[in-house]
């Protein structure tokens, strides 16, 4: 019985990671990290667990970029956050999710002037370097108990 439940949300997950992971890194949807580090593990479990992160190799396309990595918060972070690691430097990320996103969502260089930049875009989403490639986030302050 589980295996034909579980065998349709497995087929599912592969076939909507750009909307399912993209709204989210977006800031367009809810960051919760509990449902994404889930979702992320049905795909395949992280491989490593640091810098307040757990981070899962991935090898799918969002907005037209080749996202090689997902990094998901844990609860050490003093954050909610969800992001991903792509191949593209952050002008040609930026740019490429300008492009194919859904509207409302354009990023724009925080200092012109500034060849290491961030982007930021209107609903909060965030892209940085990460090394020579760009990495795109969306972080959200935890709930205070």
């Amino acid at each position: 019985m589980t295996l034909s439940l579980t065998a349709p949300f497995a087929i599912a997950q592969g076939s909507t990671f750009s909307t399912t992971v993209g709204t989210a890194v977006l800031c367009l949807d809810d960051v919760e990290p509990g449902f994404f580090r889930n979702y992320m593990t049905a795909i395949k479990p992280a491989y490593k667990q640091e810098q307040g992160a757990y981070w899962f190799k991935a090898s799918a396309e969002m907005y037209g970029a080749a996202v090689t990595e997902v990094f998901v918060s844990d609860e050490s972070s003093a954050h909610r956050f969800i992001g991903v690691l792509t191949s593209l430097p952050p002008d040609q990320l930026a740019e490429a999710v300008n492009k194919a996103a859904p509207a409302g969502t354009g990023f724009r260089k925080d200092n012109p002037n500034d060849k290491y930049s961030t982007y930021t875009s209107l609903s909060g989403s965030v892209i940085a370097f990460q090394g020579k490639n760009g990495k795109m986030y969306c972080r959200r302050d935890r709930m205070l108990k």
